[in-house]
């Protein structure tokens, strides 16, 4: 847990944590026994709800949000698995086959009322029997969270974006729409062997069950079978008819008719009938899917994104991604990265491939291309918004926007691939960030790390004892960690706190060595004992000083800067030129990094040169993808640039010898 009332630079930190419990596996427990787990927390905030918790003065405090992935939100809550019907526990949209809907203004909140009915109503069945009825016409357990008499889970049930968009939406749609795994290029196992359709069920003659059961059915049909010789051949369609033979008779004769093999029988027919008719059909069809052919070179698109991820300059604290991206030798793909992957390096290589001014085989070619890129774009808008650090009732608007066309386009540009329930769930991530602000001050990216923190601690893998041993060693480095950030701490304490930053904080530095900044004035100075040194040709025509105190590095407000001799990426920044405001941020490389008169440290910027007005920028169609196109050459003009002008770095791919992609790297 996390105190939401803490300033976001410190909410996260490892000592102002609480750490709650850590639940014994190695199995997940049901929805029932969780409750067991989660009850003393509850006691605890039933109490501080209710009366108040006095510290330096009584004070009342509540949960705001409970922020999870899919699966453990329905765990956490008690509620229906994403699988069942009642996929969404934030609005009233039911049934899996509307999961597809984009038609967001229709759809209404849960009725917190009515779940905690219903909850209630599981609560006190008499028997077990009743609850599995109640379960399944609600889809709700009794949760231990409904004693909070403010829990409301249509607001406070958060799906995490970094599981939802990063690791569910982006993976999904790199891996398997665009195909850029060595694994998915070749597999045809996401597509059915034909296609299908049994048209409209005709409404009141079925029940829900039923109608789930035609969905399955129709998925038996279309599955592959095969290859193999003959043998092999007739042990699949008997597992085609035994699977057929545990569906009910209505929706298995509904499927004989929908596809005109209804059999051929005097007398009363069975549902064994119905279900040689349908194995007899399935026979006669396509037994596996034909070989995929892409409209694109899976090769070649893996080819130019390995390129840019290669060549791109980028600052040192943007996280890497692998080099071998699409292999299976690159590992598992983490949150982070798949962000760096979508925002940065896929966009720039599909926009460089198939974007305006790139030339194709036929013109057919080139529309499929460009349908799938603008497709793709939508995507990268959305990450681009949702991840960004600063939220505006017209930023949620438009992420909505480009979920909204993003999945209503995906099965007419991808028909062999179906919505996930990631996708419905996507769309509310706008009422989280109308919520709650920004995602970065409530996703899960702080709790992961915490939980692997906490999985690296040494223990005797003894279930019962090893939760003990995770929990003391964390509160105990919880409690270091926050004894050694005291102002009244020793200082010979303080000392060992610097050993212990180096010792198990790979990213400490040396900060005797940074010049000291004033936080009032955004001005970073040199010490008084710093030595000057003979300033270049160049600089001095800028500065009119033969001598000056010249520096590599620049650290401010943790981030670090670079002359370009010494790190490209991180002297890639964009600014305000004399630092107006009011102006758009320019492109610009630090060349020279040195003191005026007063002490202050500068830097001293070459422009990129924009493209002339005859020059197609294809990354202009894309307004919320922030790359833009520039010439590769530099200003030779030096102009000076305060630290506190400077807006983010910039990443910087060379596209050919005379144009250069800048996009930047601001995530405000």
């Amino acid at each position: 847990m996390a105190c939401l009332n803490l300033p976001a630079d410190i909410r996260y930190k490892l000592e102002n944590m609480y750490v709650v419990g850590i639940i014994p596996g190695p199995k997940q427990l049901s929805l029932e026994n969780l409750n067991h787990y989660i009850r003393p927390l509850i006691n605890d905030l039933v109490d501080a709800w209710q009366h108040g918790i006095k510290f330096s003065k009584t004070a009342c405090y509540a949960i705001a949000p409970v922020v999870c992935d899919l699966p453990a939100a329905r765990h956490i809550a008690s509620m229906a698995g994403v699988g069942s019907h009642f996929y969404c526990s934030v609005c009233d949209c039911y049934h899996k086959s509307t999961c597809g809907r984009v038609d967001f203004e229709k759809w209404e909140p849960r009725d917190r009322a009515t779940l905690r009915e219903y909850a209630e109503q599981w609560r006190d069945a008499a028997s077990s029997s009743k609850r599995e009825r109640l379960f399944k016409a609600h889809g709700v357990h009794y949760s231990e969270l409904w004693r909070l008499p403010y829990w409301d889970p249509s607001r406070q049930l958060i799906i995490d974006p970094m599981h939802c968009i990063l690791e569910g939406l982006v993976q999904h749609h790199t891996r398997y729409l665009l195909g850029l795994t060595s694994e998915s290029s070749t597999s045809t196992s996401h597509s059915p062997a034909f296609e299908c359709d049994f048209g409209a069920i005709p409404s009141g003659t079925m029940t829900a069950k039923e109608i789930t059961q035609i969905s399955a059915i129709r998925t038996l049909l279309v599955s592959h079978v095969g290859p193999g010789n003959s043998n092999q051949l007739e042990e699949c369609f008997g597992k085609l008819k035994s699977a057929l033979s545990h569906k009910n008779s209505g929706p298995l004769r509904f499927a004989c008719k929908s596809l005109h093999c209804m059999p051929q029988k005097v007398g009363r027919t069975l549902k064994i009938d119905y279900v040689k008719a349908l194995v007899d059909w399935r026979r006669g069809q396509p037994l596996v899917a034909p070989q995929k052919v892409r409209s694109f070179e899976t090769a070649e698109v893996l080819d130019r994104i390995r390129n840019i991820i290669r060549d791109t300059a980028t600052p040192t604290w943007l996280g890497s991604v692998p080099k071998n991206f699409g292999e299976a030798s690159a590992g598992t793909i983490k949150a982070d990265e798949w962000r760096s992957l979508i925002t940065i390096y896929i966009p720039i290589a599909l926009v460089s491939l198939w974007g305006a001014g790139t030339s194709h085989p036929s013109d057919e070619l080139a529309i499929r291309l460009k349908t799938i890129l603008d497709h793709t774009m939508e995507l990268v808008g959305a990450v681009y918004l949702a991840c960004a650090r600063t939220m505006t009732p017209s930023r949620a608007q438009a992420y909505r926007l480009h979920i909204a066309a993003y999945v209503g386009k995906m099965q007419k540009i991808h028909s062999t691939f179906s919505v996930r329930p990631n996708h419905h769930a996507s769309f509310h991530i706008y009422d989280y960030l109308l919520l709650f602000g920004p995602a970065h001050s409530w996703w899960c990216f702080p709790f992961e790390r915490l939980i692997g923190i906490i999985q690296r601690i040494p223990v005797n893998h003894k279930f019962g004892e090893l939760e003990n041993t995770m929990l003391l060693s964390y509160m105990k480095t919880a409690r270091l960690r926050r004894w050694l950030a005291r102002p009244d701490c020793l200082p010979a304490i303080q000392e060992c706190g610097v050993l212990f930053d180096r010792a198990f904080n790979k990213s400490a530095t040396n900060f005797t060595l940074e010049p000291a900044k004033d936080p009032m004035n955004d001005v970073v100075k040199v010490a008084d004992c710093a030595t000057t040194s003979a300033v270049p040709a160049d600089l001095y025509t800028l500065i009119r000083r033969q001598t000056a105190v010249l520096r590599a590095t620049l650290k401010f407000n943790g981030v670090v800067y670079r002359k370009a001799s010494t790190h490209l990426g991180n002297s890639q920044i964009y600014f305000y030129p004399r630092g107006d405001r009011s102006v758009t941020p320019v492109p610009a490389s630090i060349k020279y990094i040195y003191s005026s008169l007063t002490g202050e440290l500068l830097f001293a910027v070459q422009r990129h040169i924009p493209l002339d007005d005859h020059t197609v920028d294809p990354f202009s169609m894309y307004p919320d993808f922030p790359a833009k196109l520039y010439l590769t050459d530099l200003e030779t003009r030096l102009e000076n640039a305060k630290v506190s002008w400077v807006v983010s770095h910039f990443a910087r791919w060379r596209v050919s010898d005379s144009h250069t992609v800048i996009l930047s790297l601001s995530r405000d």
